[in-house]
């Protein structure tokens, strides 16, 4: 029997007798040598079988032609000829490691790093008693670590790294006393970390990233004080930094980034001083930065990112002279940045950005002469941008975007030659758009959005001209600027590598030029809501990488063409806000990839083409307000299966029946099919729409009952079926809708109960019924009451009897008192005095009780001034307040029309009207007695005089309440008077403000009497004034008659001054600018420039949205033509449903925006022709 005995690591020194002995076993090693040697041929052999793959036969000599000592990635010992070593590194190898490698019992080093194998790792492999290095990293294996790895105590390397192990650690590593090296990351495994890992005091790296290790750090970590390196990065480990960790003194790399560890930073921190890479981004740590921090001068990279450390940047950071990384982005410091940052002289990265740092950038930034990156965006920092940033000429990246920077962007960021992004977007930088940006021959990106720059003196954009020496140039972004001019034709020279174009948002006006097609590599073209006129280029059909493309917002005309269907990427088409016509081109339906598409807001006629139904990916279609005729073809709608955001085809001339395939769109949230001339019933199909949020198909002619079905959508906020022909009850299924919070089912044929229960008791304002003749419930709902259970009819005989006796009594009260009421008046000469006083049942009053009311008509009792007269306070007899309008009587119009003003002023009865309480009426003097509005006019709010106390502090909800009751007073005044009336001044100063801050529009008997006409919206007068300046439409002066759409216009200036607070007559608004077109240039993104900053800190985030509508309202209302302006009735039912959801909180922006584009649904079809002659006018 052979006896093999292990080849000794060293010599040592034998006496004589030694020597014998060791002869002895030369001997037997003589014998026992070809055994083992065979053994491990034969266990080389075995392992071969066990790899499926190799690509590039390293192993084709791996035969018993060859020694196997010769094989490829075989080392064997010099002397006994065994196998020490296998290395088959980066070969590509696939396969299994095949148990039999526990055979080769001299093996010392294994190395299988990089390949492709999978399975187990092979228990056998702990059998290697002499293995001290095992390097199994980036390979797919798959299973546990073996515990019985504890066995292999020479161990001194392990590396299992880059695979997919699972399990837990054995905590029997712990026993590898020799290991130098761990390396386990890269895999799945879990659990904790083994505290036994504490016992590995020879250990020098330790490396357990990328896993899914929980629980908290082991405190005897450290134990392992020859520890240089730990990382623990990217796990779920939680809890604090164990402060043992600052006693491993000999630690030059830390790594606990991307975890969950709490709690601060141990002041112990300090004592790492051969720390030279320091890892803690990503966590939820919290608290102060230590100023210990300062202590590890030989730190060159420090990343804190993405915690939630507070307070200041510890000055102690200056002392860190080696530093070439400092992140400390994504956190909640504050404070300026020290000054002491300057002297990081060999600093690379300076990311501090998305804090609540303040102040201005310090000047000494300018000391980082080795700076390539700096990024200070979203903070809160002011002033300019300090010229000493100017002088880092190694700058790659400038990011500070989001802050308050103002000032220009100054030419000697020129010096910045290696510039390859330059971010600033989001600030309030002005001036020109530098011409020294073509100097940067490396610039990638160029984001300056958000600003306030201008294009210069010139009236092209000449700065496009100079970016075409940027060759590098992907990105040019400037949206939401104040640019002006004309595109160049050199826009088609920019790089031939740009991707994204931004421009949208400014004043540009002129053609599209041509040349822009030459961008064929675009995939982000934004040219919207600027000034461009002129038809979409052709030849864009060359842009055929093209993603998004928005010319939204513009004047362009003509067809949209149909080569667009080439642009086989385009995923968002946006050509809305224009004046476009002809056909939807059926083209589109090339557009494979096309999910959102808006053309609404043009002039689109004819019939939606069927084809659309291939554009399989939509999400979000609006061809809304358009004149599109025919049916809602069904393949189209059942195509929309992808549909999630919404469908609006509002307000054109569709007709038929409503689709049932409109079940097909599960996902959508809002349908929006109002405004057109769509029969039949509504589909109980609708039902499937399971993520419908909001629905309206008002104003069509739907017949039939609501479905019951509708009860099943449990998404659906709000509901408009008004204006139909709907018949049958309300279904009482909608009580179960939890989240409904709007139900309009106004100008229906329903009948029956309203349902009780749900939704219903807690809706008030939020659900309308009127114009339902049949529908009966609570009062306030403004329907009659039902008649209470048992309640027993009355008989047919009784009916007709009660009827008999009421005519008989009618007919003799009416006969009565028309006798009464002849010789009453036939004894009377019409007197405008006395036809107020039994209007108005008021006491007549003298000349002598009005001086008296106002101590002589005393200044001291003056309120204020008009064209028309002056208007007194006045104290009566009774001690009631009143105001006190003396008219001028050398305004001839005045005397000629007083007898028709108080024959008006008599006929209006209105809760938002100044009340007339009387007259006073002789050849001299003539005065109107009016309501007292004790708390003023909407102008001494919204402009205090100097030494009185600043009394505007209007909220969103106030200036709300204050705009509806001025447009439910207008409504009356243009279509509920008796006799229809044009104020033709409406303005701050008269509208009077109650007690209760309920809004009273005055002068409006005084200002404008107009006869009544055959047409609602056209009316004249003698008056040959118009108005006030800024508050006079602009058709007035052209020589157009007086209408109710220059109430409208009036209306909107005093909708955009009340949250501006700018007079449209501020010394601003000078050549072609006006109050209107600066608060269009701001819509809708930037409405927080023009917002008076009083009213917009009382509005929140959730809140800006109302703002912007009630913004979109006035700037409907200022349209400059007549015909495009809403009627003082749509108006009001806008700020109706606004403030009803402002108060109720509940519906989303996307509702919103729909319900304000309602305002312009009757423009088109019930616009008439502005102004008659005289002879068509009636005279009283």
């Amino acid at each position: 029997m052979s006896v093999s005995i292990p080849t000794p690591r060293y010599v040592l020194h034998f006496s004589w007798k030694m020597e014998y002995i060791l002869l002895i076993l030369m001997c037997l090693f003589s014998f026992s040598t070809p055994w083992n040697n065979a053994s491990d041929q034969q266990s080389l052999l075995a392992l071969k079988p066990a790899i499926t793959s190799d690509p590039e036969n390293y192993l084709a000599n791996w035969n018993t032609d060859v020694p196997f000592c010769n094989w490829t990635g075989v080392t064997c010992s010099p002397d006994l000829q065994r196998v020490v070593e296998l290395s088959l590194t980066d070969m590509g190898l696939d396969g299994t490691i095949s148990p039999v490698v526990g055979n080769l019992s001299a093996l010392e080093k294994l190395n299988l790093e990089d390949n492709l194998l999978h399975g187990n790792i092979p228990v056998e492999l702990s059998l290697l008693p002499r293995l001290w290095m095992l390097d199994l990293g980036d390979n797919s294996l798959t299973g546990t670590i073996p515990s019985s790895f504890g066995n292999l105590s020479a161990l001194i390397e392990f590396d299992s790294s880059s695979n997919h192990l699972h399990g837990r650690i054995p905590p029997q590593v712990g026993m590898l006393a020799q290991l130098k090296r761990l390396y386990l990351y890269g895999n799945q495994l879990s659990g904790i970390i083994p505290s036994s890992l504490g016992n590995l005091s020879n250990l020098i790296q330790l490396d357990l990233r990328g896993n899914r290790l929980e629980g908290r750090i082991p405190a005897r970590i450290g134990m392992l004080t020859k520890l240089q390196t730990l990382r623990l990065s990217a796990n779920q480990l939680s809890g604090t930094i164990p402060v043992e960790i600052c006693m491993l003194t000999e630690l030059d790399a830390l790594y606990l980034n991307k975890n969950q560890l709490s709690g601060t930073i141990p002041v112990e921190v300090g004592m790492l001083t051969q720390l030279d890479t320091l890892y803690l981004g990503h966590n939820q740590l919290s608290g102060t930065i230590p100023s210990t921090i300062g202590n590890l001068t030989a730190l060159t990279d420090l990343r804190l990112s993405s915690n939630h450390f507070n307070n200041h940047i510890p000055s102690s950071i200056g002392n860190l002279l080696v530093l070439t990384y400092l992140v400390m982005s994504v956190n909640n410091i504050t404070g300026p940045i020290r000054s002491e940052i300057g002297m990081l002289t060999q600093l690379k990265w300076l990311s501090l950005h998305t804090n609540q740092l303040s102040s201005i950038i310090p000047s000494s930034i300018g000391n980082l002469s080795a700076l390539t990156i700096l990024r200070l965006s979203q903070n809160n920092f002011t002033g300019h941008i300090p010229t000493e940033v100017h002088m880092l000429t190694q700058l790659r990246w400038i990011n500070l975007l989001y802050n308050g920077l103002t000032g220009k962007i100054q030419d000697s960021l020129g010096n910045c030659s290696q510039l390859e992004r330059l971010i600033l977007n989001n600030n309030q930088l002005g001036g020109n758009v530098p011409i020294e940006l073509g100097k940067f021959v490396f610039l990638e990106r160029i984001i300056l959005d958000s600003n306030r720059l201008v294009s210069g003196s010139s009236s092209s954009l000449n700065f496009l001209t100079d970016l075409t020496n940027c060759s590098n140039l992907e990105q040019v972004t400037m949206s939401h600027n104040n640019l002006t001019g004309t595109l160049p034709p050199s826009i088609g020279r920019l790089s031939s590598g740009l991707s994204v174009l931004q421009l949208g948002y400014n004043k540009i006006r002129g053609n599209i030029p041509k040349m822009i097609t030459n961008l064929t590599n675009l995939t982000y073209l934004d040219l919207g809501y600027n000034l461009l006129s002129g038809h979409i280029p052709s030849g864009i059909r060359r842009l055929h990488k093209l993603e998004r493309l928005n010319l939204g917002g513009n004047r362009l005309e003509g067809s949209l063409p149909a080569e667009i269907g080439g642009m086989r990427a385009l995923g968002l088409l946006d050509v809305s806000w224009n004046k476009l016509s002809g056909r939807i081109p059926g083209s589109l339906a090339r557009l494979p990839q096309l999910r959102r598409l808006f053309l609404h807001h043009n002039h689109f006629s004819g019939m939606i083409t069927a084809s659309l139904k291939r554009c399989v990916n939509l999400e979000l279609v609006d061809f809304s307000h358009n004149d599109l005729v025919g049916n809602i073809p069904r393949e189209f709608m059942a195509s929309l299966v992808n549909l999630q955001f919404y469908l609006n085809l509002s307000w054109n001339k569709l007709q038929g029946h409503l689709p049932g395939e409109i079940s097909q769109i599960v996902s959508a949230q809002t349908i929006d099919i109002s405004g057109n001339k769509l029969d039949g019933m509504i589909p109980a199909a609708l039902a499937d729409c399971i993520a419908l949020e909001h629905l309206n198909l008002s104003h069509n002619s739907i017949e039939g009952p609501i479905p019951d079905a509708l009860g099943k959508l449990q998404n659906l906020e709000s509901i408009d079926l008004s204006f139909n022909f709907l018949s049958g009850t309300i279904p009482a299924s909608l009580r179960k809708i939890k989240v409904l919070r709007y139900l309009n089912v106004c100008f229906n044929n329903l009948t029956g109960r309203i349902p009780e229960g749900g939704f219903f008791p807690h809706s008030t304002v939020n659900a309308l019924f009127m114009g339902n003749e049949g529908l009966c419930g609570p009062q306030k709902y403004f329907v009659p009451a039902c008649p209470k259970q048992g309640q027993h009819k009355l008989s047919l005989l009784a009916k007709v009897m009660l009827s008999a006796v009421g005519i008989i009594v009618f007919i003799l009260c009416s006969l009565i008192l028309r006798i009464l009421w002849r010789q009453k008046y036939s004894r009377v000469q019409f007197d405008p005095s006395n036809f107020m006083f039994r209007r108005l049942w008021h006491p007549k009053f003298t000349y002598k009780d009005l001086v008296t009311a106002t101590n002589g008509f005393n200044e001291t009792n003056l309120l204020g001034m008009g064209r028309f007269g002056s208007v007194y306070k006045g104290i009566l007899r009774d001690c009631k307040v009143v105001a006190i309008k003396v008219l001028n009587l050398q305004n001839e119009e005045v005397q000629k029309s007083f007898k028709k003003e108080c024959k008006i002023l008599g006929s209006t009865r209105h809760r938002n009207l100044v009340r007339v309480i009387s007259v006073c009426s002789n050849p001299d003097f003539k005065a109107l007695i009016l309501e007292f509005a004790v708390n003023g006019s909407l102008e001494k709010h919204l402009y205090p005089n100097s030494n009185e106390e600043d009394v505007c502090g209007f909220n969103l909800g106030e200036c709300l309440n204050i705009a509806t009751d001025v447009a439910h007073a207008m409504e009356y005044l243009h279509y509920d008077c008796p006799v229809q009336v044009v104020h033709c001044d409406l303005k701050p100063s008269n509208v009077l403000l109650d007690a209760n801050m309920t809004a009273l529009v005055s002068d409006f008997g005084i200002s404008r009497l107009a006869g009544l006409t055959n047409s609602m919206d056209s009316l004249t007068t003698s008056f040959s004034l118009r108005g006030s300046i800024g508050y006079i439409a602009p058709e007035y002066g052209l020589g157009g008659n007086i209408s109710i759409k220059g109430d409208v216009y009036s209306y909107g200036i005093l909708l955009l001054e009340m949250v501006t607070k700018k007079r449209p007559t501020h010394v601003m608004f000078v050549e072609d600018l006006t109050l209107q077109k600066w608060v269009r240039s701001a819509f809708p993104q930037r409405v927080a420039d023009v917002v008076d900053s009083r009213l917009l800190t009382n509005v929140n985030a959730e809140h800006k949205n109302y703002l912007v509508s009630f913004i979109h309202i006035g700037l409907l209302c200022t349209n400059e033509s007549p015909q495009e302006r809403p009627t003082m009735r749509d108006v009001r039912r806008a700020l109706e449903v606004l403030k009803t959801t402002f108060i109720g909180g509940t519906t989303t922006p996307s509702y919103l925006t729909t319900t304000i584009s309602d305002l312009v649904c009757h423009t088109n079809t019930s616009a008439t022709a502005e102004g008659i002659s005289d002879s068509q006018s009636s005279t009283y």
